[in-house]
């Protein structure tokens, strides 16, 4: 398995941004704000992502895309992830 936390943005510092390959069978990216409080803060519920839970992802270029409002891509992170997956490739 492998696990990337990413740099937020500017305008989403409050979120945790984090993409990676689970070799039991998907890519996942989540983003969360682990500080939203919703008894003070209502009305300003954040943003949450969760992929690759239920459904299977095999391309990067998915849960980046996913990310991308939120956090900064580092250009090798595609091939980074492509080989994660060749190292760790999905479980049967």
């Amino acid at each position: 398995m492998s696990l990337y936390t990413l740099t937020p943005k500017p305008g989403s510092e409050r979120y945790t941004i984090q993409v990676g390959w689970n070799p039991h069978r998907t890519y996942f990216p989540t983003v969360v704000d682990f500080t939203w409080d919703p008894v003070t803060e209502p009305r300003h519920e954040p943003d949450t992502i969760h992929l690759g839970r239920i459904e299977t992802i095999l391309d990067p270029a998915e849960v980046l895309l996913a990310v991308e409002p939120y956090a900064e891509i580092p250009a090798d992170l595609p091939a980074r992830l492509r080989a994660d997956q060749t190292e760790h490739p999905v479980r049967r």
